[in-house]
This record gives structure tokens, sequence and C-alpha cells, in this order.
């Protein structure tokens, strides 16, 4: 009886071990040593909504296609538990001229439970690297409601809003033979800085002496992630999963001018910051996914995968849609 037990617990083991090595798996973590590089090429569609912000541009009900989405992600392990990730995305917008990184992450994940029992938690936290970039804006005064009283409206790249801060999240979940099921929640704080470029020639016109570009103090923010995942082993080569994730964009807000300005205008230029201190541009993301892997070799793995996001947003918010599809592929090798 012993021994049969003994066999049942190390096919077990085996089984949870090489599911845990898939790459495409929510619940993977690369074991002591081993390198791991993931590789996405994502394509995304975009209709925008009919909010105020979009309004005023003139892009209400716009097509933006094809929207670029690469992403690089490398990991190693430390320890059988503790491992370092590095996670950079890029965004190119060709219809809006919008370019820059979405995503940036720096950071360690710890395995509490998972190595010895089918239950998995980890911990995990991460340097948000928005601040390797500087937010890049633009205002304009808008006709398009009321051609006699043009209207302010603030355009923005925010994928990284220009801002350092951090991630600290949770992980857990739990392994079966052939099936695992997981679910995530973290919370990004930024801190708010001047780290920007904000064009603001078309305030010249009744401000006089105004330079082209001002640097503005940006709020600190909150923000939220959580998830959940469904992932499924067909075969020693096939798998695939369903997720779910919801994402909380702050509101931003202005706090001041951080370029020096000559008295004759500084009172014009902080009407417009207080303008915008509440710039009612928060928005959330809920998104469904899907994703199915062919593993090649034990270390190299294609997954194709395909992504709806559902959002609202406030009025001022340039990053609402009726309709945002991203789909690409990924490739992942182990080392």
């Amino acid at each position: 009886m012993k021994k049969i037990l003994g066999i049942a617990a190390a096919t077990a083991a085996m089984a949870t071990s090489a599911m845990a090595a898939n790459m495409e798996n929510p619940l993977f973590l690369p074991g002591a040593l081993d390198v791991y590089s993931k590789t996405t090429l994502g394509l995304m569609y975009k209709i925008t909504d009919s909010t105020e912000n979009q309004i005023l541009r003139g892009h209400s009900g716009s097509t933006e296609f094809p929207i670029w989405r690469p992403m690089q992600e490398f990991g190693v392990g430390i320890t059988d538990r503790w491992a370092a990730h590095l996670i950079a995305g890029y965004t190119y917008d060709p219809d809006i001229n919008r370019k820059g990184f979405h995503l940036g992450r720096l950071g360690t994940t710890y395995r509490i439970f998972g190595n010895e029992t089918n239950f998995v938690w980890d911990m995990y936290g991460d340097f948000h690297l928005g601040g390797m970039e500087r937010m890049k804006g633009k205002v304009d005064l808008s006709t398009v409601v009321d051609p006699l009283h043009p209207k302010p409206v603030f355009n923005y790249d925010n994928y990284s809003n220009g801002r350092w801060g951090a991630h600290l999240g949770t992980k857990f979940g739990y392994r079966w033979t052939n099936l695992s099921t997981s679910a995530f929640v973290e919370v990004l704080r930024t801190w708010g800085n001047h780290n920007n470029e904000i064009d603001v020639s078309a305030l010249r016109v009744i401000l006089p002496g105004l330079p082209r570009e001002l640097s503005v103090n940006i709020k600190s923010t909150w923000e939220i992630n959580a998830g959940a995942n469904v992932f499924y082993q067909i075969s020693d080569e096939l798998s695939g999963g369903i997720g779910f994730n919801y994402k909380h964009h702050a509101t931003n807000g202005l706090d001041g001018i951080y370029t020096d300005l000559p008295d004759t205008v500084r009172p014009g230029a902080q009407n417009f910051v207080d303008v915008f201190k509440d710039m009612n541009d928060r928005f959330d993301e809920y998104a469904l996914s899907f994703t199915i892997a062919y593993q090649f070799t034990p270390g190299t793995q294609l997954a194709w995968y395909i992504e709806d996001t559902y959002d609202t947003g406030a009025r001022l918010s340039a990053n609402t849609t009726n309709v945002k599809v991203e789909s690409g592929f990924r490739f992942n090798f182990m080392f």
C-alpha cells in the first residue's frame, strides 16, 4: 500500500512539475538558475468612443489600426522559490502619432507555497519604470463644440505618465494534474513629479510671451489591477488558457507649474493649470483573453493570444473605446 501511495505521489509531483514548466501557465516560476525570455508581437484594433475629450478633438468614433504592441520579458530563477524579472512594452499608434512605453516593470517574486503542494501562493513587488521616459502632452484650443468660444483640451501620451512608482501584489492558485486556476491582485503607487513636456504653443495666441513648452507638476496616484485565469494542459505539446483582467486607471491632475515663467504670463498659465487640477481622465478596463500554446521542445514554445477589452471612462478620458481588440504571437524560450 505504501508503495502504491509513493508511486501516486511521485506521479502527481512529476505532473505538477511539468505543468509548472509551461511558460504560458500563469503559475509558472523558473527554477534555480533557469533563464527565460518571452517576446510578444501584438497588433491592436481600436474604435474610439464619444467622450467629451474625443469630441473636442474631432476624433469621436474614429478607427485606429494598426497599433503596434511589442513586448519583451526576461526572467531568472535565483532559487527554486525566488525569481527576478524585467518587462518592457511599447506602443506605436501611427493614426494619432502616439508612441511610447506602455509598460515597464523590474521586480521579484517569492513563492511562499507551491513547490511542495498543489496550492500556490506568490508575493511580488516591482518598480514601475514609467519615469524612464517623459510624458509628452499638448494643449489645443478646440472649436468643435463652440466655434466662437474655444475650449482647452489636454491630450497626452499616458502609457507611462513619466512617473516612477511601485507595484505590490499577490498571486494564488491551485494545480491539478492538467488543470490550474489562479488569481491575483496588485496595487500601483506612482509618485508625482515634473518629468514631462507639455506643448502649449496654442495658448500663445492669448498669452504672448508663453514658451512653446511647459513642464508641470503631476499628482501622485493609486491604481489597482486584478484578474483570474483558468489554464489547461491538453497534451504534452498543446495547452491553453482563458483569463479575465480588471484595471483601474486613476484620475490625473496638475499641481502646479515647474517651468520658470516671467511674471507677465505666470497668472495666465496658472489659470490653465487650475482648469486641469482634476483632469477627469479616469478609466477602467475589463479584458477577456484567450491563449493557446504549442511546445516545440522543453525550452521552446509559441503562443497565440487574443484579448477583447471593454472600458469605461470619465468625460475627459482620451483612452476609452467602443472596440479594443489585440492579438498576436508570443515566442517563449528557456535557457
